[in-house]
């Protein structure tokens, strides 16, 4: 796993599923449950990511930080679309990428394939002992290189609204698991401190494992900023349990509108350019 294109896609788990999202999206998740819907296009968001990187006598071997600006395009019948603008420091140099046009799917992080939606089901979820009623659905995918299975428990009513995800992909044959992941939150209405407010926000925990190791984050959400997460903490440990790389994200501005004027990563002014149009599969 390439840590850094998940942390720079912080919150954005990128698929695209086409018209086979629709038959599901009336009584499963749909847009009502994503980050970004309740904002119109133009919304957008600036986070700082730190990145440390650990030797094997677990001391500091390197530290990067990126930017990452990702505003609202439009909002289609299966997915946003977003645009993803990462600036990154590297030894005190500073560099802009290419922004690119990304498509994100309502439900998480499936990518393309032959798509199977289970019906809802009435279920519930624990949250600081809570018992919280809501709706389970499973979603089955089979790709080319393997086969993923999701369980999402999601409210109607409940922000952040997907509660618990729970997926785990295997090889074609279904023998070999690949990885397995875990998202679930874990505290509602937890003060945080966003920008120059205070705000109720929830806590959101997810495990992913691998044969190569793990990768744990801790991310704090508040519906009112675009994408949800404000802050967020994240490791990676190795197959032996070794630190290998740590990183920090957090908010730097939001806006429910579009700049006036367009700013580049770190601060510096740029004009206006084209944008390269990319629909990723997955992270």
């Amino acid at each position: 796993m390439h840590l850094r294109r998940g942390w720079i896609l912080t919150g954005l788990v990128l698929t695209t599923l086409g018209a086979q999202w629709c038959a599901a999206k009336e009584t499963g998740v749909s847009a009502r449950h994503h980050s970004w819907t309740s904002f119109q296009p133009g919304a957008w968001k600036l986070v700082r990511v730190v990145t440390e990187s650990f030797d094997e006598g677990g001391h500091i071997i390197d530290v990067n930080i990126t930017e990452t600006k990702t505003s609202l395009l439009r909002i289609d019948a299966d997915g946003v679309v977003l645009e993803v603008e990462v600036g990154v420091e590297i030894a005190g140099k500073q560099f802009d990428g290419q922004p690119q046009c990304l498509k994100q799917g309502f439900h998480g992080e499936l990518a393309g394939g032959d798509v199977k939606f289970l019906p809802t089901v009435a279920a519930e979820v624990s949250i600081e002992e809570q018992k919280i009623p809501c709706l389970s659905q499973k979603i089955e995918v089979a790709g080319p290189t393997g086969r993923t299975s999701v369980n999402i428990f999601f409210s109607d009513t409940l922000s952040p609204h997907i509660l618990r995800r729970q997926s785990k992909t295997t090889d074609v044959g279904g023998t070999v698991v690949l990885s397995e992941t875990l998202s679930e939150v874990v505290a509602l209405d937890m003060p945080q401190r966003v920008l120059s407010e205070m705000k109720n926000v929830a806590c959101i925990k997810t495990l992913q494992k691998t044969p190569r190791g793990s990768v744990t984050t801790l991310a704090m959400s508040s519906p009112d900023v675009p994408g949800g997460a404000v802050s967020q903490t994240t490791k990676e440990m190795d197959a032996t349990g070794r630190l290998i790389r740590r990183s920090t994200l957090e908010l730097v501005n939001y806006g429910s509108q579009p700049e006036t004027e367009r700013t580049g990563r770190f601060g510096r002014k740029r004009p206006p350019r084209g944008r390269k149009t990319t629909y990723a599969d997955g992270n």
